[in-house]
C-alpha cells in the first residue's frame, strides 16, 4: 500500500507540474483571497436611480445568504465574515436607504474598501436565440448539456498534503485527461450523436455569444421561451476572440457588434476564430432567467460579475465609471457617468483578479449594444458592515 501511495502521489505531482509548466488547458481554481485597500475619504455615493430595481437586487443577495449555513465564511480583505454577517449588512443598507442623511448613515455603519488597482469594466447581457428541441435544416447548431464523461477532481480528497486545486477533465480508457476543446466539440464533432443536445439553434455566431454570456433565452418555433443557464465548463482557458481578431488585422477596434457583423459577412473565418477560445460552456434548462452565480435573477445595472477570490458573492459594491449611451438601432451616442451601488452576483471566465468586472445590462437590443460597447476604466469599492454595530 505504501508503494502504491508513493506511485499515486508521484503521478499526481508530475501531472500538476506538467500542467502548470506546459499545458495551459489544465485549469486550476480556488486562489487565496486578494487584499483590498481601506478607504478613509469616501466618494459621493448617490441613492439608487431605480429604488425598486435596487431593492430587488438586494433581496437576491439576501436570499442567497439565507440559503447558506449560518457559519459559511467569506473573506473580505482577508477577514472572515459569516453568511449571517453578510446578510446583516444588507439589512443595514436597507435601513440607510430610508435615512434622510443617507451618506452619513453609510459612513456610520460601514467600512469602505477599494480594489488595489483601477478596474476595467466590461458588460454582458442576456442573448435571445431562435431554436428548436429537434434538429432540422434550419436548427442545426447544438447547445450541449453536461456530458457524462466530464469529471472534476478535488485533489485534497486524495490527500491533505496535495494542493487545494481542482482539475476538470474527462474519463478516457480509465484515465483522466483534459476535456475536448471548442474546436474538437464544434468542428470535429466529438460529442455529436451521444444524446447530450439540449436544443439546436439557427445561428452559430449567436450561439458562441451565448457561451460568452453564460445564460440566455431560446425562442422555440411555437413561440415558447426556454431559459438556458451555465452548468459547467470544459476547464479550458478562456481567450478573447476580439483580441486575436485585432492581432490578425481583421478588426481595428473589435467589440461584440462588429465581431458578429464580420463573422456573418465572412463565415469562412468562423472555425478559425472560434477555435482560439478553447473554453466551452455546457448548459441546463432553468425555469427563469437570467440567473447569475447566486442562482438568483440578475438585475440590470445592479448586478456585477466579479472574481469571488477578490470580492465575495452577494457583497455590496459601489461602482464609479462611464457607460455607453446607445439607441434602438444600436448606435453609440456617447458616454455618461455611472456611479451606483450594486452587488456582486455573478462570475465570468474572463473576470479574474481585482482589475476586472462585468456590468449586467439586461435583455434586448439596447442592452446588447451597451454590453458590446462597454469597455471603460473606473473604480470599484466594497461596503462592509462595521462589526461593532452588531
Amino acid at each position: 500500500m505504501r508503494l502504491f501511495n508513493l506511485f499515486f502521489y508521484g503521478r499526481l505531482f508530475f501531472l500538476l507540474l506538467f500542467c502548470s509548466l506546459f499545458v495551459p488547458n489544465c485549469v486550476f481554481f480556488k486562489g487565496r483571497p486578494q487584499p483590498l485597500l481601506r478607504v478613509k475619504k469616501w466618494p459621493q455615493i448617490p441613492k439608487p436611480s431605480d429604488p425598486d430595481g435596487f431593492l430587488r437586487a438586494l433581496e437576491h443577495s439576501a436570499n442567497y445568504y439565507a440559503h447558506l449555513p449560518q457559519d459559511y465564511t467569506f473573506f473580505i480583505n482577508n477577514i472572515p465574515y459569516t453568511a449571517v454577517e453578510m446578510r446583516e449588512a444588507l439589512e443595514c443598507l436597507k435601513m440607510c436607504l430610508k435615512d434622510p442623511d443617507w451618506r452619513q448613515c453609510l459612513k456610520k455603519h460601514f467600512v469602505l474598501y477599494k480594489t488595489n488597482t483601477q478596474v476595467l469594466f466590461t458588460g454582458y447581457y442576456q442573448p435571445i436565440l431562435h431554436g428548436s428541441l429537434q434538429k432540422d435544416a434550419r436548427y442545426r447548431y447544438p447547445i450541449y448539456r453536461l456530458p457524462n464523461e466530464w469529471v472534476r477532481l478535488e485533489l485534497r480528497r486524495f490527500g491533505q498534503d496535495l494542493p487545494p486545486k481542482t482539475l476538470i477533465g474527462m474519463v478516457n480508457h480509465h484515465e483522466v485527461v483534459p476535456f475536448y476543446t471548442r474546436k474538437e466539440i464544434d468542428f470535429e464533432k466529438k460529442l455529436q450523436g451521444k444524446g447530450y443536445e439540449l436544443a439546436w439553434v439557427d445561428d452559430p455566431v449567436e450561439l458562441f455569444f451565448l457561451h460568452v454570456q453564460g445564460s440566455g433565452v431560446i425562442i422555440l418555433p411555437n413561440g415558447q421561451r426556454r431559459y438556458v443557464h451555465y452548468a459547467a465548463t470544459n476547464g479550458r482557458r478562456y481567450q478573447s476572440i476580439g483580441r486575436i481578431m485585432k492581432q490578425w488585422g481583421l478588426l481595428e477596434k473589435p467589440n461584440g457588434l462588429n465581431i458578429k457583423s464580420f463573422l456573418r459577412m465572412h463565415p469562412e473565418w468562423i472555425p478559425k476564430v472560434f477555435a482560439v477560445n478553447e473554453s466551452y460552456i455546457f448548459f441546463k434548462f432553468v425555469e427563469r432567467g437570467p440567473l447569475g452565480a447566486l442562482n438568483e435573477i440578475l438585475t440590470p445595472y445592479y448586478s456585477l460579475a466579479t472574481d469571488p477570490s477578490v470580492i465575495p458573492r452577494g457583497a455590496i459594491l459601489f461602482v464609479s465609471t462611464h457607460i455607453p449611451k446607445v439607441n434602438e438601432t444600436q448606435d453609440l451616442l456617447g458616454w455618461e457617468s455611472f456611479q451606483s451601488l450594486a452587488f456582486s452576483q455573478d462570475t465570468g471566465g474572463a473576470i479574474k483578479g481585482s482589475a476586472r468586472a462585468d456590468i449586467f445590462f439586461g435583455t434586448g437590443k439596447v442592452a446588447e449594444a451597451q454590453a458590446c460597447y462597454m469597455d471603460s476604466p473606473g473604480d470599484l469599492y466594497v461596503l462592509v458592515k462595521k462589526r461593532n454595530e452588531r
